[in-house]
């Protein structure tokens, strides 16, 4: 099914230019994920009544600056199976599009801020020692994938003009078995602090500095011009509360746009 885009694909991953020696665009019209540094970061208490936990929350973003829009559909057989098979679509140059299968799952999510389905795998939060070394990750149930907000950033190809699709995921929606998602080229998806799952449970850690690092697309599942601006971190510190009923505090020390190292 892949055929020869999956070629393209590939030689994308190494960093191949975005346009011929003609300058003329490549056939397929690929995305490029950017994570973008994290915001908005701060300690709150979480979790059910009596069980409250210490929870770093933050805002993460990716905007698309590739080629083309990234694109992903779900479908399933019928409404017993629980989850969909995601596939990308990528657009051609030419016209129509090719089809990249098993690049994720979308399952349907019911929080109080949103309930429509989601891609699994798409972003990934860690907290890390100074070190490298990973101490705790997230538990996000998966990502909507839409055009919240214009990119700043330069783009690869023209930006988009509209939605990927206009039923915001298939919200409220629970019984579709069909749905398509993305983010077209120059805008961005972003969840802030109050989105459910924007945090790492910190319960327990010492009060010292550690590296918050975000990652889309990392395991490479999705196709994409370029990887290497995947990754994004934060330096911070963690400090001790005002009073034994107070979250601790956080000083951002350095804010980092790529890499896993701030």
């Amino acid at each position: 099914m892949r055929g020869w885009l999956g070629l393209i694909g590939v030689l994308a991953a190494t960093a191949v230019c975005a346009r011929s020696a003609t300058g003329a665009l490549p056939e397929a019209l690929l995305p490029d994920l950017d994570e973008r540094a994290p915001l908005a970061v701060s300690v709150r208490w979480g979790g059910p009544p009596g069980k409250l936990h210490r929870r770093l929350v933050f805002t993460s973003s990716v905007e698309n600056v590739g080629l083309g829009p990234l694109m992903v559909e779900g479908r399933r057989p019928s409404t017993r199976v629980q989850t969909m098979h995601a596939d990308q679509l990528v657009r051609l140059r030419s016209g129509g599009f090719e089809r990249f299968d098993q690049v994720g799952r979308i399952r349907y999510n019911v929080s109080p801020s949103h309930s429509h389905w989601h891609l699994q795998p798409f972003e990934q939060y860690e907290l890390r020692t100074v070190d490298g070394r990973r101490i705790v990750r997230d538990h996000k149930s998966g990502f909507c994938l839409t055009n919240d907000y214009r990119s700043p950033l330069a783009t690869l190809g023209p930006r988009g003009t509209g939605p990927v699709d206009k039923s915001d995921c298939g919200r409220d929606k629970p019984g579709a078995r069909h749905v398509l998602e993305g983010i077209p080229v120059g805008w961005g998806d972003i969840y802030i602090p109050a989105k459910e799952g924007q945090y790492i449970d910190i319960n327990g850690l010492p009060y010292t500095d550690y590296v918050l690092v975000h990652r889309v697309n990392a395991g490479r599942l999705l196709h994409e011009t370029n990887y290497a601006n995947n990754a994004s971190s934060m330096r911070i510190r963690l400090v001790p509360p005002a009073t034994p009923t107070d979250p601790p505090g956080v000083t951002v020390l350095r804010s980092c746009d790529t890499g896993t190292s701030c």
